[in-house]
């Protein structure tokens, strides 16, 4: 299965007898997955410094309305006031130098340099070769040309293909948010386009846009009253001035083709707004909405229910039928194309499970439960021998249905971990797909949100936390090749190193640990789940470190072929209660022989002397008890000087190498949710701090010339009160300093006095890291939603 790559990684394994035993990898987990819940309460505390909080409901993202609009007010104005340095603009520009730092980074353009392809995916035990991409929201194909596809994804944007997947081209680059929750095509008009911004579960986008032209333009956003996320749209078949949209804060209706909206009026019982899900057409005038109608409840009853209209939106009535004794929260509804009065509809309980399947013969107006969570698959097995285990406690998370286009009773579901069916509407079913492959079942990525037919049904699209993949026989195999071109994943860190210039280590949300193969735009995963803090040794490009959640660190010392676990000495390891959900790694680029890493836990700082082979816990004299640490920085210039940021926009520091620490002055305009530390590499006196609080009063960049005695704002030229990830000084010029933030990379050749967008051809995307080589002569960065970019000269 892995042929030659398989032979290179059982030969690295025998030789490599420095690591702890690689057994101990398989020990403490044959496989992982990423954990949704998990990752929604990271988001929320990472923005909003919700710890220790009640949790929120099982929806919307991290960001309010009023800083999601702000946000898209930002991106307009970087949109004129950077228009050459975009994707998509031909003008030239001069080159991007600092002509007052010769050794600084130099460059004029940003390429995208993958993940579009991979040879195999790692995961524990198991390996496939398969390729994937970001997590996907929408899959549409044109009913006139079936060969022309689009895929919506939730923090990569809107992507076509005009050759059937062959090739394809990212269409939302400028909008200033790559965060989708919709894409619909109006029926009438392939070549109108209506998106849905801000993804439904931590997407940060907001608003409705129009194209009529396929993608190639964008009209500027639309908003439906009080929504943050759009979460369906249809266009009333023969005609296509009447729209209709699901969101988070209720259903709405456009008469004018999009121009302007109303929220429809629904009497669900509850006080609350409803927050709606799907939408379905069921023939003529009628279609079916699915909502939640007390969407707040973060544990309990969202009250789910089912409406249906039959004057194209206009009025409401709720079906009946559809009831649980266990309560029903989310649900999502389909209809037969060759039968439109046919309509099923998934729901989901108030565990996250499946509740049941309802079906209805008259549109929608009655509903039968078919007790399908009570049956078994009729090819069951140890992982799933019901179709209750559909959802694995996800349900709020994965949920995905589509109907066979000219067979009625032929009808996908989707859940968490593997896709099933019915052939027979809904007596039977069967497991069509397993996230691994396992028991004789075709690999699909986990995690499902999307599907399309083509208007014969003759190929199958489904989409999920992996990228979307393709069946022509009724599931009996799937393709992954739609995913190759795609650069969608969503990455948290990424490592380089002048050993390998053209290695890179990437961790991404869902899609594990990759390791680029030579300078390709090939990226292999070789750890499963979500991958976090990730670096490459200094000097040893075949050293490699990878991180899963909650202070798990893996150590490869073979390029990345192998992995052993790397967390001897860190007590919190693997615990969430004690560790953070997204582990960090930071080097100390003093050290000559690259060895000295640091890392942390909610509480406290560990050190490692020897690149991760064991770790030490530092002092925590100084440190409050309340403390939740953010992240860390390091002096190149003094090796005893260290920084963190925490919770309630702290900064504390030390000049002792962590036996004390010492609370630095307040922040000015401080909006807390700090991100970053980074000290000048040649003055340990000087450092700067970041922020991504979600408020666009506050600042969100800092510096400080006196070891944190005293702080000035320091962000005249960035995109005000848009947040910053990280803030980087270039290890050959003290005056030139590198802000990662959520629309792009900008750069200081003053020390922070003054700053600009660097580079041309980089989207306006969200920028979680920034790596530069010692000697300055490279520069990478990750982003979340459009893979890793490098600046070229």
């Amino acid at each position: 299965m892995r042929s030659q790559k398989s032979w290179r990684r059982l030969f690295a394994a025998a030789i490599a007898v420095t690591l702890a035993p690689l057994s101990s990898l398989a020990e403490e987990r044959d496989h992982d997955r990423d954990d949704a819940n998990a990752r929604r309460e990271f988001r929320d505390q990472w923005y909003n410094e919700a710890y220790g909080k009640a949790k929120k409901a099982k929806k919307g993202g991290p960001w309010s309305l009023e800083f999601r609009k702000f946000m898209n007010e930002a991106a307009r104005k970087e949109r004129e006031k950077y228009a050459s340095q975009l994707p998509g603009i031909s003008s030239a520009i001069a080159p991007v130098t600092d002509p007052t730092a010769t050794i600084a980074a130099t460059g004029t353009t940003w390429v995208n340099i993958g993940p579009t392809k991979a040879d195999y995916l790692q995961n524990g035990s198991y390996s496939l070769n398969k390729t994937d991409a970001g997590r996907v929201r929408n899959i549409i194909v044109d009913p006139t040309n079936p060969n022309t596809l689009y895929i919506a994804f939730s923090g990569g944007g809107v992507w076509k293909s005009t050759d059937g997947g062959t090739t394809w081209t990212p269409k939302t680059e400028t909008l200033g948010s790559l965060s989708v929750g919709s894409l619909e095509m109006d029926p009438n008009n392939s070549q109108v386009l209506y998106l849905g911004l801000g993804d439904p579960f931590d997407g940060t986008g907001i608003g409705l846009v129009k194209s009529t032209d396929g993608g190639n333009t964008w009209f500027a956003p639309v908003y439906l009253g009080n929504a943050s996320s759009i979460t369906d749209i249809q266009v009333v078949p023969g005609n296509g001035n009447i729209v209709l949209a699901t969101t988070n804060a209720g259903i709405f209706r456009s008469v004018d083709a999009g121009a302007t909206w109303s929220q429809v009026s629904l009497s669900t019982g509850y006080t609350e707004t409803p927050s709606g899900w799907s939408i379905a057409h069921a023939g003529g005038s009628k279609f079916v909405i699915t909502l939640e109608a007390q969407p707040s409840a973060a544990s309990g009853n969202t009250q789910g229910q089912v409406w249906v209209t039959a004057d194209n939106g206009a009025t409401w009535t709720r079906a009946t039928g559809v009831t649980s004794t266990a309560g029903l929260e989310r649900m999502t509804v389909a209809t037969a194309p060759s039968s439109p009065t046919t309509v099923y509809v998934l729901a989901s309980n108030p565990s996250g499970n499946l509740a049941d399947i309802f079906k209805s013969t008259n549109g929608g107006t009655s509903f039968t439960a078919l007790g399908a969570a009570g049956k078994r698959y009729s090819n069951g097995n140890t992982e799933a021998r019901q179709v209750s285990a559909l959802f694995n406690t996800q349900g709020w998370y994965d949920q995905m249905i589509v109907v066979h286009p000219t067979n009625p009773n032929l009808v996908y579901f989707g859940g968490a971990l593997h896709m099933a069916k019915t052939t027979d509407g809904g007596s039977t079913y069967s497991q069509v797909t397993n996230w691994l492959g396992q028991f004789s079942l075709p690999y699909v990525h986990a995690d499902f949100h999307a599907a399309a037919f083509d208007p014969t049904g003759g190929k199958l699209y489904v989409g999920n936390d992996g990228g979307v993949f393709m069946t022509a026989n009724g599931g009996t195999s799937f393709s992954d090749a739609l995913n190759v071109g795609i650069a969608s994943h969503l990455i948290y860190d990424i490592g380089s190193s002048a050993g390998d210039r053209n290695a890179v280590i990437a961790g991404m949300q869902d899609n594990g640990t990759r390791v680029r193969v030579g300078a390709t735009s090939v990226y292999n995963q070789e750890l499963g789940g979500d991958g976090f803090g990730c670096d490459i040794h200094a000097t040893n490009g075949k050293q490699m470190l990878g991180t899963l959640y909650y202070a798990r660190i893996y150590k490869s010392t073979d390029g990345g072929l192998n992995f052993a676990s790397a967390s001897t000495g860190i007590t919190e390891s693997n615990n969430s209660s004690t560790a953070p959900f997204n582990t960090v790694l930071t080097t100390w680029k003093g050290d000559a022989t690259g060895n000295t890493v640091y890392t942390f836990v909610n509480t406290k700082v560990y050190k490692s002397t020897n690149y991760a082979t064991s770790w030490t816990a530092l002092g925590t004299t100084g440190l409050p008890t309340d403390i939740f640490i953010r992240g860390i920085g390091t002096a190149k210039s003094n090796g005893s000087v260290l920084g963190i940021v925490a919770n309630a926009g702290r900064v504390f520091l030390t000049n002792n190498g962590g036996t004390s620490w010492t609370q630095a002055a307040a922040l000015p305009n401080n909006g807390l949710s700090l991100s970053d530390v980074e000290f000048d590499p040649a003055n340990p006196n000087t450092l700067y701090v970041s922020s991504v609080a979600p408020d666009g009063t506050k600042a969100h960049t800092w510096k400080s010339t006196n070891f944190g005695a005293a702080w000035t704002v320091s962000e005249t030229g960035l995109p005000a009160g848009v947040p910053v990830n990280s803030i980087t000084v270039d290890p050959g010029s003290s005056t030139t300093v590198y802000a990662a933030t959520h629309l792009g990379v900008y750069r200081s050749t003053d020390a922070g006095a003054t700053w600009s967008r660097f580079g041309t051809g980089m989207p306006l995307v969200n920028v979680t890291d920034l790596e530069i080589l010692q000697d300055s002569s490279l520069v990478r960065v990750g982003t979340f939603g459009r893979s890793v970019w490098e600046l070229t000269p």
